[in-house]
């Protein structure tokens, strides 16, 4: 039986409308590789920085970047767009709503100190029981560390949890950790799989 769904945050429930990571690979001319994103977010999403300055310098020195005040005002004011920017995805707001009067809500996002913030700036905040982002633990999804502590929060064996995230990555690692994984695509298809595991919403709920 189903007692949690737990929501990736970005480009899931929401998007910064500006694409962080291309953003500052672009300005930097750093090489697209296999692991760019992997690294990308090794080095501005594991810890909790004490400012945003502590916080791009660790990305200029991973990338081997100099570390002036150009560079560090460019990461640091592109960081800031993508908090200020940010937007739920249409009808998000109304499916979560309906959904934490009835199962407990859960974040489980990769995502930097400061952007933990945007549950609050969009007034989503109040209906999840749990947030948990990998500069608070240390991990990076699709480490199944993350599931575990989610999981732990919300007081859930996996067999009771829905994961939904728009990484393939993500859900394949939710699955083998024992969560029922969807992959994201867009919120119609999202009700449609919800749906096909018993969680019908009603057709008012937009």
């Amino acid at each position: 039986m189903t007692k949690a769904i737990i929501f990736d945050l970005w480009e899931t429930l929401g998007t910064k409308n500006i694409g962080i990571s291309k953003t500052l690979r672009d300005k930097f001319h750093i090489k697209k590789t296999s692991n760019f994103l992997v690294k990308y977010e090794r080095s501005i999403q594991l810890k909790e920085y004490g400012s945003y300055k502590e916080l791009s310098e660790n990305f200029l020195k991973n990338f081997s970047i100099k570390p002036t005040e150009s560079n560090i005002n460019f990461v640091i004011n592109t960081l800031k767009q993508g908090i200020n920017k940010a937007s739920l995805f249409e009808g998000m707001y109304e499916l979560v709503e309906y959904l934490s009067k009835e199962y407990d809500l859960g974040i489980l996002s990769n995502t930097t100190c400061f952007e933990s913030q945007v549950a609050t700036n969009l007034r989503i905040n109040k209906f999840f029981k749990a947030q948990i982002y990998s500069c608070q633990i240390g991990s990076i999804k699709p480490n199944h560390l993350t599931f575990e502590a989610i999981c732990n929060v919300l007081a859930v064996s996996p067999n009771e949890a829905i994961f939904i995230d728009d990484g393939k990555k993500n859900i394949v690692a939710a699955k083998k950790f024992g969560l029922t994984g969807i992959q994201y695509k867009n919120i119609n298809q999202l009700k449609k799989e919800l749906a096909s595991y018993h969680i019908n919403i009603p057709s008012n709920c937009k």
